[in-house]
């Protein structure tokens, strides 16, 4: 990007008790945009979070907007351009605006500033119905809203989110999530947002770090992370279970990949470097038939036939398992495609995928699982 980070670390590292919680050699927050850190629970996200906000102590070099924070008090010139909210409201026992004004007042804003600006926070959260309300009588999700609209009023310049949404239900999850996501474009913050669901990363997030045993293991746009894993662990913990191990090689055309199996099975695939390795095929991606599609019909190139090994509900999916000769191949379908297919255990089918789906990872970092 042209324009410089306006949070970047650099050999940052959190030890405690001889033991090190985190090693990130280098991170990068960019003015604008939603980076969420991605992981299990137990990672280092949070901990990572709180290294970069100046709550957790921690070795390395940490700027923002270009200057290096080396000392107590320039961290903290960070904490008064920031503001965090995290998985449970903290809040005090007073009204939602009262809530709501601490921030403002905290870095010195005068009784009419502070209330004209908390009521502007109430709103963009539309909450102003709630503002003389004491804490006890919110729910969890009004009480979430109240946090962000105190973190929100002070226009930080980054937002720190720890797991905001956690702890909610479903539907206020959804609406929330809409709502932050409207505010962030109209702000245009920057955002470090850390979660362990793979749905809400990809929902809210442009760019996105993975973590394990406290180091980013890979970092990009969303949506190319989610598509190209660098690694089997990150395939297995975006649901990718299938896994087709063999030697790449380039089509007969000179232009494609393939993707050649034990036993002389030729999977299309994603672009790879020639040479040992092994693919990851979301269920997402694979259609199920009755029957094999006429060639040149359709676009999916790659067609395993089989007979249905196992049927899994999945939420409102089904998972099923495909199991072809030389392969095994898992699926997700709708429980309406399910019946209409007439689907069941032992019933032979054709399982399709696109060459696009199917993502070659070097066999060293898959024999690593």
């Amino acid at each position: 990007m042209s324009v410089p980070p306006v949070l970047a670390a650099c050999d940052l590292r959190v030890t405690r008790g001889g033991r090190t919680l985190v090693a990130v050699d280098r991170f990068r927050l960019w003015p604008g945009e939603v980076h969420v850190l991605l992981g299990a629970n137990g990672a280092g996200k949070s901990t990572l979070l709180n290294a970069l906000n100046g709550l957790q102590p921690a070795d390395g070099e940490l700027v923002f907007e270009g200057r290096p924070l080396r000392s107590a008090a320039e961290r903290l010139a960070l904490r008064r351009r920031a503001a965090a909210v995290f998985q449970r409201p903290h809040l005090l026992a007073t009204s939602v605006r009262g809530n709501v004004e601490t921030g403002l007042r905290l870095r010195g804003a005068a009784g009419a500033e502070a209330r004209r600006r908390a009521g502007e926070a109430l709103d963009l959260l539309g909450i102003v119905d709630l503002a003389e309300r004491r804490r006890d009588g919110l729910s969890g999700g009004e009480a979430q809203r109240v946090s962000i609209a105190r973190a929100l009023a002070v226009d930080p310049v980054v937002l720190f989110l720890d797991e905001p949404l956690a702890a909610l239900d479903p539907p206020t999850r959804r609406a929330l999530t809409v709502d932050l996501l409207r505010i962030f474009e109209r702000r245009a913050m920057a955002v470090l947002w850390v979660t362990h669901d793979r749905d809400e990363a990809l929902t809210v997030g442009d760019r996105v770090s993975y973590m394990e045993e406290g180091r980013v293991v890979q970092t990009g746009p969303v949506h190319e992370v989610f598509a190209r894993p660098a690694s089997t662990s990150l395939a297995d913990f975006l649901g990718l279970e299938t896994y087709l191990e063999g030697h790449v090689r380039t089509g007969s055309d000179g232009v494609s990949t393939q993707l050649v199996l034990d036993g002389g099975v030729v999977v299309a695939c994603n672009e790879a470097a020639e040479g040992p390795a092994v693919a990851c095929l979301p269920p997402e991606d694979v259609v199920l038939f009755r029957s094999p599609p006429a060639e040149g019909s359709t676009s999916l190139r790659n067609v395993v036939r089989g007979t249905v090994k196992s049927v899994t509900p999945a939420g409102r999916l089904l998972h099923v398992v495909v199991a072809g000769d030389r392969l095994e191949v898992g699926a997700f379908v709708t429980r309406a495609a399910f019946e209409e297919l007439e689907l069941a255990v032992g019933v032979e089918v054709a399982a399709a995928f696109k060459a696009a789906a199917v993502h070659p990872i070097s066999s060293h970092e898959h024999r690593r699982r």
